[in-house]
């Protein structure tokens, strides 16, 4: 019988044997399997040649099967190997590769162990693979292991092994250890430097990633892809704008900006960085655009608030040879839902459905979304209510819609029906849940929201503690606002705002000064165009004129912020209040900006309280000219001439309200029994106990009535 001599390549074990031309045959048919099913004849083959009893060979199966790839079989190649009485290392090598590779690490440690309570001695590959392994699951104290077995093989130098032990380190957090298997490393190739610079990337030291990066050009080191994207991703992170131009411009004259995935990674630098401008540039460069590139730039567009502009890239994409997949339209319904773009997101909506794409839970969040924010609550409620599955955001999007449009009895009764779901509430839910306790006045609810975040140990970021502020604070609760305002480890502006706003609501003016001082002291926010008017607010419910008057003198000099009508508005009620009327009115006539009729409604209800009829009767007329449809300001001016008893001229505000097809708003009570908020009209008689309210309420008149007479007798 001929025979042929066979010697193994690299990848395989280096073992020289000789081989049947049957034998040959079957390697053949190794080498050309691309299959499981013809592997599976192939392996029927072995087993009835005898041939599977040969190390070797099965090992080229194991390796088929541990392969990453669509045809690999981790299940098939561990039945294999558990029939080989003494496999080889590069049986071993395949299996442990072939779990790290199928997002199974424990499973590579487990065989890893084995293979060492078996007696075999690992190899540089293995080290690597297994380094790989430790890194996926962060097993810190694993990985110390399996280096102080690489020290005692004699590996430290190993390139190789020491980049996946900077991996290891890094992705564990322990950058410092990093970096010191780095310095110790005799040879370093760019996939060492990029490992420690992805590193330092990771745990947000971007200053150190880019001395790293200068020192790798010194070295002569030619950055890669990989290197490059890991810097301009730090870039975008760090908001680093001019060192992503520089970085930019050194890619450009390498060539690398052709790349797709390195131009698309410079896109999304410059939009995190918010030049759109310079990230329209790039995309017009580029010689191939893929979906990722038009999702980059419509998005982008819609992050920087230029959501026109990210509507025009969707139309521009859905015209070319790239159609828009689900991110995009994620992206253009957000876009619409920011602009209240009703009759846009319904084109979207039928491009959607025309389409035939796909409507995945993101998408039909993002439908839900756009509907609510448009102010179709009804649209909304009915694709929500039509979801086979629904998430958290699901539930957000439907509860903010209905919080946004003051449909917050709606809201709270969503969110009491999401809590009895498996969904659990997240922050943002959890403060469109309390803005709408706060609208409402609903204490008790608010108080068992407060509760459950208590209780499932919520994180309470910064928008959370400001809702539950805000929450307490409008429910009449400001001790308790306070309280949370002083626990919050950090506060922004609108924290500081929330509080001092309380304050001035709840008649403690001084109080909210001093906070107000104590805001500029710690300096950690910067007061805004709120702080101060919440300031001016406090300064006029608790009558400090002077104060009042020199805070709003220095809002531009020593706060750089000029002032709006809001502000004005608050001087002129400033100074009513303090029965300083002429003051007012001068004040009024001095503005730089045109008053509005706000203004000068509370002027006229000054003018009403303090009897300065003349002057009120020219405001008045004054109001009818400039806002002949505001319904406020005639029940004002119809007021002042009841006041004077001047009926003639009431009549006549009545008869051109009813002309114009003005009604003055009923006003509004609400009060909250047994965690139910119920709202009362003026001459409201839907109520199921509007009788018996009216007879108390008739009764309280009557008490009322007999306790001023008797105090009358009394004087």
């Amino acid at each position: 019988m001929r025979y042929l001599y066979f010697q193994s390549k690299s990848s395989l074990p280096t073992n020289k044997r000789w081989v049947t031309p049957h034998h040959q045959n079957i390697i053949s048919l190794l080498q050309s399997c691309s299959k499981r099913e013809e592997l599976i004849q192939i392996h029927a083959q072995m087993i009835r040649s005898r041939l599977i009893e040969d190390t070797f060979y099965v090992s080229r199966i194991i390796a088929f099967l541990a392969a990453p790839s669509p045809r690999s079989s981790m299940a098939y190649a561990r039945r294999v190997f558990d029939q080989i009485h003494q496999p080889n290392l590069f049986s071993w090598n395949s299996m442990i590769r072939g779990y790290a590779n199928c997002d199974a690490p424990r499973d590579a440690l487990s065989l890893y162990k084995l293979m060492l309570r078996r007696g075999f001695s690992p190899d540089s590959y293995t080290f690597a693979v297994v380094t790989k392994a430790c890194a996926h699951l962060n097993a810190l104290e694993a990985g110390e292991t399996v280096r102080g077995s690489v020290l005692k093989c004699g590996l430290e130098s190993d390139m190789f092994v020491m980049t996946g032990f900077i991996n290891l380190y890094a992705g564990c957090g322990e950058v410092n250890i990093a970096r010191e298997v780095f310095d110790e490393m005799r040879r370093r190739d760019v996939v060492s430097w990029t490992s420690m610079l992805s590193g330092y990337a990771r745990v947000n030291r971007w200053d150190e990633a880019f001395l790293l990066f200068d020192e790798m050009r010194v070295t002569g080191i030619e950055p890669n892809k990989v290197t490059i994207m890991s810097l301009i991703s730090a870039c975008g992170q760090l908001r680093a704008l001019d060192k992503g131009r520089r970085l930019h411009l050194r890619i450009i004259e390498n060539g690398m900006e052709r790349d797709a995935d390195v131009a698309n990674s410079i896109m999304n630098m410059y939009a995190k960085c918010g030049s759109m401008r310079n990230a329209a540039e790039v995309f017009e460069r580029m010689p191939v655009k893929n979906s990722i590139s038009w999702n980059t730039l419509v998005g982008g567009f819609a992050r920087n608030g230029l959501y026109k502009e990210a509507l025009t890239m969707f139309q521009e994409m859905a015209c070319s040879e790239v159609k828009p997949d689900e991110i995009t339209i994620i992206g253009a319904l957000s876009a619409c839902a920011q602009l209240g773009d009703l009759q846009q997101g319904k084109l979207l909506h039928a491009y959607i459905e025309g389409r035939m794409i796909a409507r995945n839970l993101f998408v039909t969040n993002a439908l839900v979304n756009m509907y609510a924010k448009c102010g179709d609550l009804a649209k909304a409620e009915a694709i929500f209510r039509g979801m086979p599955q629904r998430d958290v955001f699901s539930w957000t999007a439907i509860i903010s819609g209905f919080v946004q449009v003051s449909g917050c009895k709606k809201a709270l009764s969503l969110f009491e029906e999401m809590q009895l779901t498996d969904v659990e509430p997240n922050e943002v839910t959890l403060v469109s849940a309390l803005s709408a306790c706060s609208q409402l006045g609903a204490l008790d609810q608010g108080r068992q929201i407060h509760a459950c975040i208590e209780e499932n140990n919520v994180g309470k970021d910064v928008c959370l503690g400001n809702a539950l502020m805000d929450m307490y604070a409008k429910c009449g609760c400001i001790e308790i606002a306070s309280r949370i305002f002083h626990g919050m480890p950090l506060k922004d502006t609108l924290s500081w705002n929330t509080m001092i706003g309380g304050l001035a609501t709840h008649g403690h003016g001084r109080a909210a000064i001093d906070l107000f001082n104590q805001m500029q002291k710690i300096g950690d926010a910067e007061p805004d165009s709120v702080t101060l008017l919440a300031v001016l607010c406090a300064c006029s419910h608790s009558g400090m004129v002077h104060e009042g008057i020199f805070y709003f003198s220095s809002m531009s000099s020593s706060y750089g912020i000029v002032p709006e009508v809001e502000h004005y508005g608050c001087m002129v009620d400033l100074l009513s209040r303090a029965g300083l009327i002429g003051e007012a009115s001068d004040f009024i006539k001095n503005m730089p900006i045109a008053p509005n009729s706000v203004i000068w409604g509370s002027l006229l209800a000054s003018c009403r309280v303090h009897h300065k009829m003349e002057l009120g009767q020219k405001i008045a007329q004054h109001i009818i000219e400039i806002a002949p449809n505001d319904e406020g300001a005639h029940v004002l001016i119809s007021n002042l001439y009841a006041e004077a008893g001047r009926w003639d001229d009431v009549r006549q505000v009545r008869t051109l309200m009813g002309s114009r097809g003005m009604e003055k708003s009923p006003g509004c009570s609400s009060i909250e029994v047994n965690g139910v908020v119920h709202e009362f009209f003026v001459g409201d008689k839907l109520l199921h106990q509007y009788g018996m309210i009216y007879l108390v309420l008739d009764g309280l008149t009557h008490q009322m009535n007999q306790t001023v007479c008797e105090s009358c007798c009394t004087l």
